[in-house]
């Protein structure tokens, strides 16, 4: 009989590490599950948020702040437009253009710009100082004139 109940307890704990083993492999298994899952979703949010800003999805903040700059610049465009056509309505346009030909190629940027900043061509009116960039693009254009 000892024989026996040996044999019954060997095949009772055979029987409970079998099952050990099992819950073991299934929590291995349902951890390694797990761990995919949340590397799929970390990889898959970094590939979107790449190939969404690559084909040119932006935040709400960076469509507004582009729009921004390029307002800016073509606000400082049409300043500079105004720029020269209050240079030309100018009595003395012709002589000063004529002033900035006989200059060199180095003294003529820096006597148009001068020129510009001195007269306030780049100000619009009501302003106290141009805007920036403005009295650049403002020499620039006279500059072509010249």
């Amino acid at each position: 009989m000892t024989n026996t109940d040996d044999k019954d307890r060997e095949r009772a704990r055979e029987n409970e590490r079998r099952i050990a083993n099992e819950k073991a492999l299934a929590r291995t298994t349902r951890i390694q599950r797990t761990k995919d899952i949340i590397w799929s979703a970390v990889l898959a949010s970094i590939i979107s948020i790449v190939f969404l800003t690559s084909i040119g999805w932006l935040t709400t903040q960076s469509v507004v702040n582009a729009a921004r700059d390029d307002g800016m610049k073509e606000l400082v465009a049409l300043r500079s437009g105004i720029c020269v056509a209050t240079f030309q309505q100018r009595p003395d346009a012709a002589v000063k253009l004529a002033e900035f030909k006989a200059l060199s190629y180095s003294e003529k940027d820096t006597a148009i710009r001068k020129f510009v900043a001195d007269e306030n061509l780049a100000t619009m009116l009501g302003k106290d100082a141009p805007a920036d960039g403005a009295v650049e693009n403002c020499a620039n254009a006279i500059k072509r004139l010249a």
